[in-house]
């Protein structure tokens, strides 16, 4: 008939599979020029009301392909398409990534997460993933593209990138800590902070001890060795080895076979002018045992300019001594987060995913009301991974050492948390929205705690689909269900003042 017609879709390379997307969608389409004068076919599958959003997705879509076949080498297909999906998905396949319809309106998805679907047509779908050695595409191309916006925009955006990955895994409970190589898929939070930001951080510090020259270099290299065949990382790592000239099993062993991450600290420091009108700083650096082969930045502030000395260690506890033309005033360890590692207690601000991941969590109720004891139950099955069996009070539940969550209506909580001689309401969230939630850290007499504070029931149970997906935050204010103020809790850090 006149309204029907037959389309043919011919894949050459292997597949996992064939995936069928159908739908009433409009369609739009955008021809660009590929690899060896082809053309590329660019489709919008979006529902009418996505409509005006198809150009800006075209657009960016084509300045990705553009950007990572330059970096890395031709765009391996002859086409490209985003697919509106009813419900709040995010796939992708070779030559199509199929997205939320919801998730697409985001303004900030063609910034991020588009960029993330299109590289993921040259790792994991251009190279293959030996999985049974573990999966190392979603690392790389974490690193590639959500990181590398980061870095695009700032050095401070790029920080606070790495520092949500540490305090990520900061939040794992120690029974839950995986090697990056046993990492598949992500299936939890305490899966996604290794094989996502540990697998993430991998690569940055691989750029940094081979020096991006050489970096850049294997990733070529890696792509066209390994095109539509499957790689391990056993074969990244060669191929490194290769563009850098560099042995780098120990690098890559301890990164992989090793659950968990150091623990580093500076002890003893010291400082002293030297015969020639100079000074002599020194200290001791340790790391838990058994030690990693670490490369650590130290910056040290003398006559108020910071400069950075990067000191080799391969033990648990050494003497560094360091020559210095101005006095040294103070010291501090790796203040820009270049390496994995277990932060200090001054590093780390508390954040919703401590709560989210913890092994018995407690819920307790500010007030009786029906209403709210139905709404908190429901929230807390989507919020927790390991649900709590129901509410307790207050005050009981504060006894433990594990993460309590209090639930209730604004003035019911306010009095709930002056009975427990608790800080009030935070400046910064007063008065906003219909629901405020903030966390409080813990320490040896009391656990940590998080507030969800809400107008009614209804506020609260307008929190069921968002909160979950805020674990990397410190306190939030919700107008319904939509973030209208969220942030994370100064963390100072660790300085040492030198002393002579």
């Amino acid at each position: 008939a006149g309204d029907r017609y037959v389309a043919t879709f011919e894949f050459s390379q292997n597949a996992d599979g064939i995936d069928l997307m159908a739908g009433p969608y409009s369609i739009r389409e955008r021809i660009v020029p590929g690899a060896g004068g082809r053309s590329l076919r660019l489709r919008t599958y979006f529902f009418p009301d996505l409509d005006a959003l198809a150009d800006g997705y075209l657009e960016d879509s084509a300045r990705y392909i553009a950007h990572y076949s330059e970096r890395i080498g031709d765009y391996p297909f002859s086409a490209f398409s985003i697919v509106a999906s009813p419900l709040p998905t995010g796939f992708g396949m070779p030559t199509l990534t199929y997205v939320g319809a919801q998730v697409l309106r985001l303004p900030f998805i063609r910034g991020s997460s588009l960029g993330h679907e299109v590289l993921h047509n040259w790792w994991g779908n251009g190279v293959y993933v030996d999985y049974a050695s573990g999966n190392w595409a979603e690392g790389l191309t974490t690193f590639m593209a959500d990181y590398a916006f980061k870095e695009q925009d700032s050095a401070r955006a790029a920080l606070e990138m790495r520092q949500g990955w540490l305090r990520d895994f900061a939040a794992v409970p120690a029974g839950e800590l995986r090697k990056l190589s046993e990492f598949r898929s992500r299936t939890h939070g305490a899966a996604a902070a290794v094989g996502y930001g540990k697998s993430a951080m991998l690569f940055f510090m691989l750029r940094d001890w081979i020096g991006e020259p050489a970096f850049e270099q294997g990733l070529r290299e890696f792509w066209r060795e390994n095109r539509f065949r499957t790689a391990s990382w056993s074969d990244l790592r060669a191929t490194f080895e290769r563009a850098s000239g560099a042995g780098l099993v120990s690098f890559f062993e301890q990164w992989l076979e090793r659950a968990g991450a150091p623990a580093l600290d500076v002890s003893d420091v010291r400082a002293s002018m030297d015969l020639r009108g100079g000074y002599e700083l020194s200290f001791v650096l340790e790391q838990t045992a058994p030690a990693y082969r670490l490369r650590v930045p130290i910056e040290i502030v003398a006559a108020g300019r910071a400069t950075t000395h990067w000191i080799d260690i391969d033990r648990p506890k050494q003497r560094v001594a360091l020559r210095l033309v101005a006095k040294p005033e103070r010291l501090q360890l790796d203040p820009e987060l270049r390496l994995w590692r277990a932060l200090a207690p001054e590093e780390l601000p508390p954040i919703l995913r401590q709560w989210i991941l913890a092994h018995s969590p407690k819920l307790a109720l500010a007030g009786a009301d029906p209403g709210l004891r139905t709404a908190a139950l429901e929230l807390a099955a989507r919020f927790f991974e390991r649900p709590p069996p129901g509410a307790q009070p207050a005050s009981v539940a504060l006894s433990g050492a594990e993460p309590i969550m209090i639930m209730g209506f604004h003035g019911q909580i306010d009095a709930e948390l002056r009975a427990l001689g608790l800080p009030g309401r935070p400046a910064e969230l007063s008065g906003r929205g219909t629901a405020q939630v903030w966390t409080l850290a813990g320490n040896s007499r009391q656990a940590p705690v998080a507030v969800v504070s809400v107008r009614d029931a209804d506020s609260l149970r307008a929190l069921l689909r968002p909160l979950p997906h805020y674990g990397s935050q410190s306190f939030l204010a919700f107008d319904g269900a939509r973030a209208i103020e969220r942030g994370v809790w100064p963390a100072p850090g660790k300085v040492h003042v030198v002393t002579q």
